[in-house]
């Protein structure tokens, strides 16, 4: 489900995506999806222990090495995670030292995994995607999933994910920083779009990739359906607590950018899934040197990707964040449409 809806988004400059879902006071919290996805029974039989690395994880300037495991769905990416390897090519910043292994490697060696691990294989046997995920780096621990592929980008396959069990070092907004315990699921994954007016519109495509999987997920595991939402701009709620969230960074190369497509065919879809239609938000905006409060009423988006919406004065504008607050809600910029 993810991969038809990233497809029928677009395919443009550089831009890495990250996902965090978080859920430690959830009622049917994401560890629990997890198991029913991976059972025990079903796991890989080896294991990197994260409790080794945990000991000195905090401190970026340990000589412990963080452990990368690089595995293939097909012949092809083995072969691409093979010369990663033997060229020690991928890296981390702040001189972290990284030692990378063949998933193929630990599995002849009949390491046992650990049961709270992400499960390689079977993520392998489940994949049926052409592009997502067929070439995927693990570890047990990291500073930040995204820093692997954003440091990387030009080594890694577009499509390539990074998946790590536990990370002490994501970055939140604001320079905000997660730290995620194990029994998160977190990933970061590359991708090259074409038109770079609509980049900003891909965190929505995999918001609405993610809800829509968690639906699957349930359907075909006979079990009751989890209802994730998405609260604009990039967090996912369950049950009115904060459970994921979407980070998207890009960067500019060559100086090129192909056309595609754009949101409107999944729009109808993200707009059943939001929370946000006919919310009333309170906008602060300075006159002179008194701050006045306006009420408008959120519509939708605009083409660009920001809130629509219509003021008492049924005036149409445009929001946008202020950059400064954490709650985008309070610290939203309006601009009249004309």
């Amino acid at each position: 489900m993810p991969e038809k809806l990233l497809s029928r988004f677009s395919r443009a400059s550089f831009t890495l995506p990250h996902l965090r879902l978080l859920s430690p006071q959830a009622s049917l919290s994401l560890r629990s999806l997890h198991n029913f996805i991976a059972p025990t029974s079903q796991r890989s039989p080896f294991t990197l222990s994260r409790s080794v690395a945990a000991a000195t994880a905090m401190d970026s300037s340990s000589s412990t090495p963080c452990k990368l495991v690089l595995c293939g769905k097909s012949s092809a990416e083995n072969e691409i995670a093979k010369s990663l390897m033997n060229n020690n090519t991928l890296k981390l910043p702040d001189n972290v030292q990284v030692s990378t292994l063949l998933h193929s490697e630990i599995i002849n060696k009949q390491q046992r995994q650990d049961e709270e691990s992400f499960c390689i294989e079977r993520f392998m046997n489940s994949l049926s995607t052409n592009q997502f995920g067929r070439l995927l780096v693990w570890s047990p621990i990291l500073p930040s999933t995204h820093d692997i592929v954003s440091n990387n980008f030009g080594e890694l396959p577009i499509g390539t994910v990074c998946v790590a069990d536990v990370q002490y070092k994501g970055r939140g907004r604001s320079k905000n920083v997660w730290e995620s315990p194990a029994g998160c699921l977190m990933f970061s994954f590359t991708i090259q779009m074409e038109d770079g007016r609509v980049v900003p519109l891909l965190q929505y495509v995999v918001s609405l990739a993610v809800t829509e999987a968690i639906k699957d997920v349930c359907d075909k595991n006979g079990l009751p359906r989890i209802d994730v939402r998405i609260k604009w701009p990039n967090d996912l709620y369950l049950n009115g607590l904060k459970v994921g969230g979407i980070l998207s960074t890009s960067t500019y190369k060559s100086k090129k950018f192909n056309v595609s497509t754009g949101f409107q065919t999944l729009e109808e879809l993200y707009y059943k899934t939001w929370l946000h239609s006919g919310q009333r938000v309170i906008i602060q905006e300075k006159n002179e040197n008194q701050v006045v409060e306006n009420v408008v009423t959120i519509q939708g988006l605009t083409s660009s990707g920001y809130l629509l919406a219509i003021g008492e004065d049924n005036q149409m504008c445009e929001l946008h964040p202020d950059g400064n607050s954490f709650d985008f809600f309070k610290g939203l910029v309006r601009r009249k449409l004309e």
